[in-house]
């Protein structure tokens, strides 16, 4: 860069470009979306993905901040083999702190996906992920076809969700 005589630094224009270049290639943060009950299990029953992982969580849950970089590596590995990854947060979807946190935690945790987040942590919406879940988080159900075949709550390592993933896909 040279300096001019008004003081003002004259900037490459190829170097502008490149900056501008860099600035619009961020990837947009992951989508967080409040979502009911019902508008949950659609999402659930509309997917045609082999393997649906719906994972309840939260940002003030310890276990599933600790569990998400393993969910993650889950994912990365198994997307291409036909897992869709449905994240369900329990923060607070009337609070708009709690709704940056849930984006932030996401972009900081590199998440490919966005997250819902109920609108209701009642009863009704225990059963709709599954009638036996007790409502503990972290929290993880398995659906092929809508169905729900398979889950667990309390933080796992990758290699049961690995082994968990395999046998349902096979």
């Amino acid at each position: 860069m040279e300096a001019t005589m008004t003081g003002y630094l004259k900037v490459p224009l190829l170097a502008v470009v490149l900056l501008a270049a860099q600035v619009s290639c961020a990837p947009p943060p992951p989508e967080v979306t409040v979502a009911t009950p019902g508008e949950i299990k659609a999402r659930i029953e509309a997917s045609d993905a082999p393997l649906v992982l719906v994972h309840a969580w939260a940002t003030w849950c310890v276990p599933c901040i600790e569990e998400f970089p393993e969910l993650m590596k889950v994912y990365q590995n198994f997307e291409a083999q036909g897992l869709e990854l449905v994240l369900v947060s329990g923060d607070n979807p009337d609070d708009p702190d709690e709704l940056k946190a849930v984006e932030a935690f996401l972009v900081n945790q590199q998440c490919p996906v966005g997250s819902l987040v109920t609108t209701d942590l009642s009863q009704d919406f225990i059963e709709t992920l599954s009638p036996n879940w007790g409502g503990a988080l972290p929290a993880s159900f398995f659906y092929v076809d809508g169905q729900l075949v398979h889950e667990w709550e309390g933080k796992r390592p990758y290699q049961d969700f690995a082994k968990q993933i395999e046998t349902l896909l096979n």
